[in-house]
């Protein structure tokens, strides 16, 4: 069952996502767990990048696009992108639905 699940491309595809990771992590400044966190993330981005992307002829391939894949993930992940990303999100959802605080009192 893990070897239909488990490629030998998406195995390439995760060692693609933990180098990219690994290279643009900063752990002095986000901490240990907060940089194994984006470095799980970054493999499994890598992961579903490469296999909706490539086909599984050249699994090579699927360890150089998920080293950039995995380099994209810390950014994508970034908490100040992230808080700015929610917060346009919920500012459009308060829009559609009219919902504002002044209506709440």
């Amino acid at each position: 069952m893990m070897n239909e699940a488990f490629t030998l491309a998406t195995y390439f595809a995760l060692a693609g996502g933990f180098l990219g990771s690994l290279v643009v992590s900063d752990y002095r400044r986000s901490g240990v767990m907060l940089t194994v966190t984006f470095i799980i993330i970054g493999m499994v981005f890598s992961a579903a990048v490469t296999e909706y992307f490539f086909t599984q002829d050249h699994p090579w391939l699927f360890a150089g696009a998920g080293v950039f894949a995995g380099m994209a993930s810390n950014k994508a992940t970034a908490p100040k992108l992230a808080k700015k990303l929610i917060n346009a999100v919920c500012n459009r959802a308060e829009k559609i639905i009219g919902d504002t605080d002044d209506n709440q009192k």
